[in-house]
């Protein structure tokens, strides 16, 4: 292979052109905004370098409370069912992946992926500027029953590599004295050491600079991609809003909008949208330093250079992700009883609303398909920033010859 065409400029996009060029591969960014992580996931995600807190999303638990998200009765999680054969299928899946073997099977494949990308992250922090920081992070319980099935879970987890370590409340107060601002009781958390953080659209900026610099990569940006052009089982071409591209070989990077290119070549990709919301507001001395993920409101804080960026909820059934007011509403107010005096929340709060691209069981699909010369890089759900580099070596070492 010599050649090929990366359709998106998300982080997974930017990182798979990465790890492409590096294998020697003429490489072609195709994406429908104006520059690199300007749209979709990318933009407003958490900052959370999570390789740790991998848990895949079907579980027991979230089993147990669909009748409450169902009704709207969590602020953070809503479920609307939707008619579509497409979710109905992606549903089924979900729920057989639920069960209590299943849901660990799937994040100890999670883990490993994530330590994967953790040692390739790392060594961008010399070659591109994206406000890298490795200040860990605790993950907080509300309550004793939830603390003592994470102990359970970061047990296992320990096996494979994850370095947790389970805290009281006082040790957790300890390791970050902001949360005696705190605005809830917490029973304890999980401590994540080696979690990082950093700014995703910062990172796929300056990134492509180092790639047309040093690769000689080409970007096709305002260029939406329509549908796949195959001919005889084998891929001919893309066709963009603009003008069809001629290649034999694509790999689709497209996070959400995956499913419906991929359907243009006749295939069907169990991925979802999981609609979430960010802002990002100037942080102020009692902001914590480590990264805070509340399990109860499901709703994180990290630190980004001077700022703070606060991203959450996840609503699941409406494939459109149009922004709603209301919701972003909900996370503003829940960010505000969680740390009152972390940031300045008056003024301008850089709203933000995503789409996740969710596969049932939470894991990414990489690799070749059916299509001869299509290939994928997708379903990342909540963990595109955090397992960009390592899917995209995967992707890049079973392509090059």
């Amino acid at each position: 292979m010599n050649e090929i065409l990366v359709l998106g400029a998300g982080v997974v996009g930017m990182a798979t052109a990465y790890a492409l060029a590096r294998k020697g591969i003429k490489v072609t960014v195709v994406d429908a905004a104006s520059g690199p992580a300007e749209a979709g996931a990318s933009f407003g995600n958490g900052a959370q370098l999570s390789y740790f807190y991998t848990d895949a999303m079907a579980s027991p638990s979230l089993v147990a409370n669909l009748p409450k998200y169902m009704l709207g009765l969590d602020p953070a999680f809503r479920v609307r069912i939707s008619l579509s054969p497409s979710f109905i299928a992606w549903g089924m899946k979900f729920l057989a992946n639920s069960t209590q073997h299943a849901f660990e099977r799937n994040t100890i494949d999670i883990l490993k992926l994530a330590l994967e990308s953790r040692s390739a992250i790392s060594e961008f922090s010399g070659k591109v500027e994206f406000d890298y920081t490795r200040t860990g992070k605790l993950t907080l319980y509300s309550d004793s029953e939830g603390l003592e099935k994470a102990r359970g879970l970061t047990s296992l987890k320990n096996q494979f590599g994850a370095h947790q370590a389970v805290l009281t409340r006082d040790q957790a107060l300890e390791r970050e004295p902001a949360l005696e601002g705190y605005g809830h009781e917490f029973a304890g958390a999980v401590w994540s050491p080696y979690d990082e953080a950093g700014d995703s659209r910062l990172f796929c900026k300056n990134l492509q600079e180092l790639l047309e610099r040093d690769y000689g990569v080409i970007f096709k940006f305002g260029s939406r991609v329509c549908r796949l052009l195959t001919r005889a089982n084998a891929m001919v071409g893309v066709e963009t809003e603009i003008e069809q591209v001629e290649c034999t070989c694509a790999v689709i990077c497209l996070g959400a909008w995956t499913a419906t290119i991929a359907k243009t070549a006749g295939l069907r990709l169990p991925i979802w949208p999981v609609q979430g919301y960010s802002l990002t507001i100037p942080a102020l001395a009692s902001a914590p330093t480590a990264s805070i993920t509340d399990t109860a409101r499901k709703t994180v804080f990290c630190r980004i250079g001077d700022k703070l960026r606060i991203a959450g909820l996840a609503d699941i059934g409406d494939a459109q992700g149009g922004f709603r007011e209301e919701r972003f509403r909900a996370l503003l107010q829940t960010a505000k009883g969680i740390f009152p005096r972390a940031g300045i929340y008056e003024g301008d709060v850089n709203a933000w609303t995503g789409l996740r691209p969710v596969t049932p069981d939470s894991r990414p699909i990489v690799g070749k398909t059916k299509i001869k010369g299509l290939f994928l890089n997708c379903g990342h759900g909540s963990l595109g920033w955090t397992l960009s580099m390592a899917t995209a070596n995967r992707l890049a070492e079973s392509l090059a010859p």
